[in-house]
């Protein structure tokens, strides 16, 4: 089963969990510690059950509490590098950095697909999630409408069950 919650959407502050298999991940974490915890604990987690934080761009919105939480529970952080050149999160522990149209790489059980998107940031990108046979895609702050996007929908309407 590949699940996912929205722990929170808008100019406060953004997250969004994905779990699937034995992986948990965090895409942005743009909320205080103190206040992921207390949105982990409506779903009955902690920051200990997440496995990596995945970056989608360096707007505070998204990556407020990304440095505290990777500092706190050694978490592994993907970004882009452009992200990274712009992010002011201070000391990341274990950081991974990826481009914008890297192919596919696995975390745990989950396959992670990035895609670039134009947004007023460095290099944005927004994420596939593949568990098996099942996909979920996000989509959040885009400009505008690019050629990729469209590529992105008919890829996902291939791989829909049926």
């Amino acid at each position: 089963m590949l699940k996912f919650a929205s722990l929170g959407s808008g100019s406060r502050g953004n997250a969004t969990l994905i779990q699937a298999g034995d992986t948990c991940l965090l895409l942005d974490s743009g909320f205080s510690l103190r206040e992921l915890q207390q949105r982990l604990a409506r779903l009955e987690l902690t920051p200990d059950d997440l496995d990596a934080v995945l970056v989608t761009h360096e707007h505070g919105d998204h990556i407020k509490g990304v440095g505290p939480l990777a500092r706190k529970y050694r978490m592994p952080v993907w970004m882009t590098h452009g992200t990274w050149r712009n992010a002011n999160c201070g000391d990341i522990p274990e950081l991974q950095l990826f481009g914008s149209h890297t192919p596919p790489f696995s975390i745990g059980d989950i396959e992670v697909a990035p895609f670039a998107v134009p947004h007023d940031a460095r290099e944005p990108t927004q994420f596939t999630f593949s568990y098996r046979k099942l996909k979920l895609g996000i989509l959040t702050d885009a400009g505008s409408f690019t050629p990729p996007l469209p590529a992105m929908e008919s890829e996902a309407k291939a791989g829909r069950p049926q």
